[in-house]
């Protein structure tokens, strides 16, 4: 039998090789199947369940009240994705998925991809995005809508991951007292900031929708004598000031080329003379082919904010046209395919 899987496993890699098997398929289909199920590994209650001890497919079933054919093939195909194993009958989680999995670990990840459920139905519009030039616009849902709460939760996720790297990696000038956090959200990078800054306070700036959840997720850290939140559209609203410090961070690629600008140079003025302005985004490379991910990324940001990656000449641009300095640019190790760049206003 092993033998017969290894000649399968070869066969494979040859027709690959060869362009003998549709790989076209192969990502639609099984990159499909995979995002599902694990998915369906943490809604469904998999994942917690494990990480409390192994399980045989009976009992796993009982306890979440689930079909135990359903559960079975539910887990082997965990298995194939390396979030679980079994052993002797009985599954458990993965140790490498455990730091990700796993409710009670810092670096949980679940509901990031409890959200993917609502970037699924995002997703789904894509063919009439593409067809109208019109995207879903994912920051104009009612304030009460839950995507809200998906979606903040799932990015205080990622951010925990981060932020500590992001802010060591912030100069703020000599005796700062105050930096704004625009479209902040959960406030995390911020929160991260005033604690490593002594006597340094911020105001996250967002829709009202994000503010709501932020500011739960700042009150139950025990963080808002640090963190305040503020109702407000960052393109509209008053910024006030003068700031320390900026935070611009995953904002600038749901923004045209204009809006940057402008925003940028509204930034300026709320900024002291040696004030820090900080902008984490995704940088796409400026390629005849892009490779990995960034055409995916891109098309993601076109369809939620009908905006695009930008590359780095186009954000040293806008930072030129907004009367900025860049003093640094830095990858970040902890926020994958995410860039740092530090300005300065001229």
């Amino acid at each position: 039998m092993r033998l017969g899987l290894k000649a399968d496993n070869l066969l494979e890699r040859v027709a690959d090789w060869f362009n003998l098997a549709p790989q076209p398929l192969a990502h639609a289909f099984f990159g499909m199947m995979a995002s599902r199920t694990l998915m369906a590994g943490e809604r469904l209650g998999v994942f917690a369940a494990l990480a409390e001890g192994s399980a045989t497919v009976e009992e796993l079933a009982a306890r979440l009240k689930l079909s135990p054919e359903g559960t079975r093939a539910l887990l082997e195909a965990l298995e194939a994705c390396d979030a679980v194993e079994r052993k002797k009958g009985r599954y458990r989680m993965a140790d490498r998925a455990r730091r990700w999995l796993d409710p009670r670990s810092p670096q949980y990840v679940g509901g990031f991809l409890d959200f993917n459920y609502t970037q699924w139905e995002w997703w789904s519009h894509m063919e009439e995005a593409v067809r109208t030039g019109e995207s879903v616009d994912i920051h104009r849902f009612a304030p009460d809508d839950p995507r809200w709460r998906a979606y903040i939760h799932a990015m205080h996720q990622m951010a925990r991951l981060s932020a500590p790297e992001v802010a060591s990696s912030i100069p703020l000038p000599r005796g700062a007292r105050h930096v704004l956090d625009l479209g902040g959200a959960h406030g995390w990078f911020a929160a991260e900031l005033c604690r490593r800054n002594r006597g340094v306070k911020a105001t996250v700036l967002d829709l009202e929708g994000s503010v709501r959840v932020g500011r739960e997720l700042i009150a139950q850290a025990g963080l808002s004598h640090l963190v305040t939140h503020q109702e407000g559209d960052i393109l509209t609203s008053e910024l006030g000031g003068p700031y320390d410090g900026v935070l611009l961070f995953q904002v600038m690629h749901h923004l045209s080329p204009a809006q940057n600008v402008a925003l940028l140079r509204r930034v300026r003025t709320a900024l002291t003379h040696k004030g820090t302005l900080a902008v984490l985004e995704y940088l796409r490379e400026d390629e005849e082919k892009p490779q990995g991910a960034a055409p995916l990324i891109g098309l993601h940001y076109f369809l939620t904010s009908k905006a695009a990656a930008y590359t780095p000449a186009e954000m040293e641009g806008f930072l030129d046209d907004a009367g900025f300095r860049i003093e640094s640019t830095r990858p970040m190790r902890h926020v994958p395919l995410q860039t740092l760049v530090i300005a300065r206003p001229e």
